[in-house]
């Protein structure tokens, strides 16, 4: 599970990163308690109404939104998607086929239930993370703008991080990001089960510390106590 993260990189530093092409509008700043349904970055590819594909970094609403939810309120939450399921899903399975991104992370939070209190942990590697995303557009009418939706992908935790919490979310290795993000390359449980296969390892570098409870924003938050 992945219900709160932080991303630490700029604009400019995400384009740097992920080779982008084209930057979006509205993009939001560096935050280090970013929450569901909040504005996020996210790396997509797609012709964007030209022939050629190109690498975009855009602001989405973190938990996608299917097309035919016409008040914009899913039954269930969308923040996640679990991979196991995703391709069958119908909430993720058209996203799964062709429409996969990146989401830019610096780490995520969980939290570890102690009798009644919940006490949080950062989880974070020595670098910056690309979660596994999947993205769809929405829009309540034909008379609305469109809003780009985007939902983090899990599997089941790794050993390490199993104490925890019971998942993880998908953090994919560059080697994968080109096929990953390919809309031509078309998207199936198999390659899913993939990416979260070659995600693993990536996952056993993460450490996991206490912090503070999340308040307000800032790096301050994820420093150890």
């Amino acid at each position: 599970m992945c219900g709160r993260y932080a991303n630490a990189e700029t604009t400019d530093e995400l384009a740097l990163r992920f080779e982008i092409e084209m930057v979006g509008e509205n993009l939001p700043a560096p935050s280090w308690n970013i929450k569901p349904t909040q504005i996020i970055n996210v790396v997509a590819e797609s012709a964007a109404g030209t022939e050629n594909v190109s690498r975009r970094l855009e602001a989405a609403r973190w938990s996608l939104i299917p097309p035919w939810v016409h008040d914009g309120k899913p039954k269930f939450s969308t923040f996640n998607a679990r991979s196991e399921e995703a391709a069958s899903k119908a909430s993720w399975k058209n996203s799964v086929k062709s429409k996969r991104c990146l989401i830019p992370a610096s780490g995520y939070y969980e939290w570890v239930a102690q009798g009644t209190t919940k006490t949080p942990f950062y989880i974070a590697g020595d670098e910056p993370i690309a979660f596994a995303g999947l993205y769809s557009w929405w829009r309540a009418s034909e008379n609305d703008p469109w809003l780009l939706t985007a939902s983090i992908m899990t599997m089941p935790s790794v050993p390490e991080l199993a104490q925890i919490h019971d998942r993880n979310p998908i953090g994919l290795p560059k080697s994968m990001w080109n096929d990953w993000l390919d809309p031509t390359l078309v998207g199936d449980q198999a390659f899913i089960d993939a990416a979260a296969h070659e995600a693993q390892t990536v996952a056993r570098s993460w450490q996991a510390h206490e912090v503070a409870p999340l308040r307000g924003d800032g790096a301050e938050l994820i420093a150890s106590v």
